[in-house]
């Protein structure tokens, strides 16, 4: 391919990151036309710029010249099998798992809780921005208002701030690693894109602050910018989390930026910097009051008439809190998945509104997909559409072969390249007439009985007992048609996995985010929060059970 050819000592993610925006997305879509001669080349690449590695050395990196000599040398790796290497590179040493020095440690608490440390490698860190970059500009072409002139944005975002390890490495979240990909002008690329961040750095990276007063501020700023044009967050939850904060506080919101004050008890040094970040405009003020005056309420369309584009997840448990959301926001909206990424990685690049599959990125990682009936794994041409596989990816950042223990779908083509699609953990299953079933399953069981139905449920958990399903329910309308609904569901139920219903369990509209709140804790907020769909038992908080309907 044109874009790679010539290469001396650059990798792939190097060569990609010297052209314009323009160009980059011109080679992704030749990328797309021939997938899988990329990801050989990116493969050799990888190994090549590891191959002086302890790691490398001890699998013979520079002997491997074809993906086939790589899956018989390689085993599949998991977390656990890189905790003495990283141990190693948090104190500084080189050469461990990659050629050269650690550039930074992405962390992140997983499903598990406990605290997970990813080294990065420079090209690591391009390749996700080139992810980055290509969602940026798929947004753009979607939605053109998103990058029209100057675009002010809400991003909500975890702290980028984690500290050094003990070797002085920077440690960062994978949101806030992200972040950096909103730029604002490139000079250098002739680039005439202009965006504006609406929340301070200092804002999001503020540690010593509760969720509440961290989230009232957060809406605070994003009230004062009558020009917000976008909202990007993993989790569209954490953005109803914001209006809440306005529609709840609407007095105290407009007083504050009236008299330019911060109405939360916080340290006195962030004070001042927020403070003096906060705009004081006295037309918006009384623009606001104005609003408020004559509808009792701030509408969303009215505080912000250039919102036009949502970037967010939309596939699992947070799919469907944000398709929940999105009915109560203006319609004009327009939704792009913001793209399947870890930690460990960024993967694809969705390319249509309201989808929440996308192409893979080949030049990201190379990828392979574990059958789940426990074949072999398979490359990028061999996966078959509908289908699901357990991701598994060799990085720029040292990961060989490692098992992500992601469920994810096989969707349609766009060009010759295969869209992907997050379902859930692997691990998020259920065992029911030794039968193991997934929560994807039962995910695409409740969407048939709400195509049947015209019904919507905002949230829903199962738990299995005694071999029988209990779906734990919050409908989004109070005249939900329950026992349709449950008819309905156990004919499903019945037909798509031959299991027999047992209970339903109605539950009030704040049951969800009582759940949210339950979750959030120092170092995670709702942006990174999945909550889950299967569960071990009933639920736990009965203030919030409406209804159980029983057989």
């Amino acid at each position: 391919m044109e874009y790679i050819k010539n290469r001396t000592y650059l990798s792939i993610p190097e060569m990609l990151n010297d052209l314009d925006r323009e160009s980059l997305y011109l080679a992704f879509q030749e990328f797309l036309n021939n997938p899988l001669k990329l990801q050989k080349e990116v493969l050799i690449d990888i190994l090549n710029f590891a191959k002086d590695s302890e790691f490398g050395k001890t699998y013979s990196f520079e002997s491997i010249n074809s993906i086939e000599k790589y899956q018989n040398i390689v085993p599949i790796s998991e977390y656990s099998d890189y905790t003495s290497f990283i141990e190693e590179m948090k104190l500084g040493k080189e050469d461990i798992l990659f050629n050269g020095n650690t550039d930074s440690f992405i962390v992140s608490s997983g499903t598990t809780g406990k605290m997970k440390y990813f080294p990065e490698s420079k090209r690591g860190v391009l390749s996700k921005n080139l992810v980055m970059n290509l969602r940026s500009t798929q947004l753009a072409i979607l939605a053109p208002e998103f990058l029209k002139g100057q675009s002010n944005i809400l991003g909500i975002i975890n702290s980028s701030n984690y500290g050094s390890t003990e070797g002085g490495i920077p440690i960062m979240s994978a949101s806030g690693q992200g972040a950096s990909n909103y730029n604002t002008r490139d000079e250098n690329k002739g680039e005439d894109i202009d965006l504006k961040m609406v929340l301070p750095d200092e804002l999001l990276n503020a540690s010593n602050i509760s969720h509440d007063d961290k989230d009232y501020l957060m809406a605070l700023f994003a009230l004062s910018d009558e020009n917000l044009t976008a909202v990007i967050c993993n989790n569209l939850a954490h953005f109803n989390f914001l209006l809440k904060q306005i529609q709840d506080n609407t007095f105290k919101m407009i007083n504050d930026l009236e008299y330019k004050q911060l109405s939360v008890d916080i340290d006195e040094k962030l004070k001042e910097i927020l403070l003096d970040k906060l705009p004081k405009n006295k037309e918006r003020v009384n623009e606001l009051k104005k609003i408020y005056n004559n509808k009792k309420t701030l509408p969303i369309r009215d505080i912000w008439p250039n919102f036009k584009t949502v970037g967010c997840w939309l596939s699992s448990s947070v799919g469907r809190a944000a398709f929940d959301i999105k009915r109560e926001l203006p319609k004009d909206i327009n939704y792009l998945e913001w793209g399947y990424g870890a930690s460990e990685g960024k993967f694809n690049v969705p390319f249509k509104m309201n989808v929440s599959s996308g192409p893979v990125a080949p030049f990201a990682c190379f990828f392979e997909f574990l059958p789940i009936d426990g074949e072999n794994p398979l490359t990028l041409n061999e996966v078959k559409e509908d289908q699901f596989y357990e991701l598994i990816i060799t990085t720029y950042s040292g990961l060989y072969r490692y098992n992500l223990h992601d469920l994810i779908s096989i969707k349609e083509k766009t060009l010759k390249t295969p869209n992907i699609e997050f379902e859930c953990k692997y691990s998020e299953n259920a065992i029911c007439k030794n039968n193991k079933i997934y929560a994807s399953n039962f995910t695409n069981v409740l969407k048939k009985t709400e195509d049947d139905t015209n019904e919507f449920i905002s949230f829903f958990q199962v738990f299995i007992e005694n071999d029988k399903v209990n779906y734990i329910l919050q409908p989004k309308n109070e005249d939900f048609n329950k026992i349709q609904f449950k008819k309905i569901l156990e004919k499903h139920l019945i037909k798509d996995l031959d299991i027999v219903l047992d209970k339903i369990y109605i539950m009030s509209k704040d049951y969800r985010d009582s759940l949210f709140k339950k979750e959030i804790s120092p170092g995670k907020t709702i942006t990174s929060t999945k909550l889950p769909t299967l569960v071990n038992r009933e639920p736990k908080m009965n203030e919030f059970i409406k209804e159980i309907i029983f057989e």
